[in-house]
């Protein structure tokens, strides 16, 4: 057997657990968001590098949130305008976060 047919199954393995790995860590960050049109794709495009309070901090309408996703497209992300239409739709029907009396 060749050296690199020794390396090939590791590296498979490895590839696997870095590629599946943000998805579980968005898994985990998003329970307190709820369930709805647009929360997987927010997840999936977002949670890489966002935690949820991202989102529960500010609080913007549909446009509002349409412009902070546009500037990430500025900034390198890779959306297509109907992904854009759905994640600033789910956004802006998050609620406030409320902030505890002292």
């Amino acid at each position: 057997m060749s050296f690199y047919r020794l390396l090939l199954p590791g590296f498979v393995l490895i590839s696997i657990l870095v590629l599946a790995s943000p998805n579980s860590r968005a898994a985990e960050q998003s329970g307190g968001l709820p369930d709805a049109p647009g929360k997987d794709l927010l997840m999936s495009k977002c949670f890489q590098c966002h935690s949820e309070g991202m989102w529960k901090d500010q609080r913007q309408d549909r446009r509002g949130w349409e412009g902070t996703l546009y500037r990430m497209v500025g900034r390198g992300a890779l959306w297509s305008e109907d992904e854009i239409n759905a994640m600033a739709s789910y956004l802006a029907t998050l609620p406030a976060q409320e902030t505890k009396a002292k």
